[in-house]
C-alpha cells in the first residue's frame, strides 16, 4: 500500500498526537479565549472542544505506518506514569511584531511531558517521517490571519502575561485524525492510550 492509501475510504488519515486538557483548566483557557476575541484581530480561533497540546504531527499517512504508530505509542504510554502539567503564561509564535500563532504555555517540560515528546519524535522517525522542529509545549488559542490587524491584541498580552489555568494529571494521549474544513478542522479519535 502507498501513503496515498489509508485507513478510510482509501485516503490516508491526516494525523497528530495531543494531550486532552482537563475541563477544569480548559474552561478558564475558553474565557480567556473570550476576552480576547474582542481586540479584532483577524484570526481563526480554536474551539474549545479543539483545544489541545499537540505532542507531533504525523501528516497523512497509511495504514500501516498507523498501525506501527499505535504499536509504539502504546508501549510508550506504559512505561509512563501519569504526571502533572500547568497551564500558564501566554504569547505568540513567531513574536509580537508578526504574530501568527496565539498561545497558552503548558509546562513543566520535564518527566512526563518530555517522555510522552521522546517517544511520539522517535514514533514519526519510525515510519520514515523528518526530524520535527522545536517543540515548545503550548495549546494554540488562534491562528492570526493578519498581523496588521492584531495590535490591540498584542497591546492586550501585557494585561494576562500572569494568565493561570491550573494544573491537572496527564493520564493518557490520544492518536487523532484532522478534517480540514471550511468551518475549521474536524478532529476524530483514532486510538486513546492510557498512562
Amino acid at each position: 500500500m502507498d501513503a496515498a492509501q489509508g485507513r478510510m475510504g482509501g485516503i490516508a488519515l491526516r494525523t497528530f498526537v495531543a494531550i486532552e486538557l482537563d475541563e477544569a483548566v480548559k474552561g478558564p483557557v475558553e474565557a480567556l479565549s473570550r476576552r480576547l476575541r474582542v481586540y479584532g484581530a483577524q484570526a481563526s480561533w480554536v474551539r474549545p472542544e479543539n483545544m489541545h497540546l499537540t505532542l507531533r504531527f504525523f501528516g497523512d499517512i497509511a495504514d500501516d505506518q498507523a498501525a506501527q504508530l499505535v504499536e509504539m505509542l502504546a508501549e510508550a504510554c506504559k512505561e509512563t506514569p501519569p504526571f502533572p502539567l500547568h497551564v500558564r503564561g501566554i504569547g505568540v509564535f513567531p513574536n509580537a511584531r508578526k504574530p501568527s500563532v496565539l498561545w497558552v504555555g503548558v509546562e513543566p517540560f520535564e518527566g512526563g511531558l518530555a517522555q510522552l515528546y521522546a517517544a511520539a519524535e522517535n514514533a514519526a522517525r519510525a515510519i520514515g517521517l523528518p526530524p520535527d522542529k522545536a517543540f515548545h509545549p503550548h495549546v494554540t488559542l488562534a491562528r492570526i490571519r493578519d498581523a496588521r490587524t492584531a495590535r490591540p491584541l498584542m497591546d492586550a498580552l501585557d494585561g494576562e502575561a500572569s494568565f493561570d489555568a491550573g494544573a491537572f494529571e496527564v493520564c493518557g494521549m490520544t492518536l487523532l485524525s484532522s478534517e480540514l474544513t471550511p468551518k475549521g478542522p474536524i478532529y476524530r479519535v483514532v486510538r486513546e492510550f492510557s498512562l
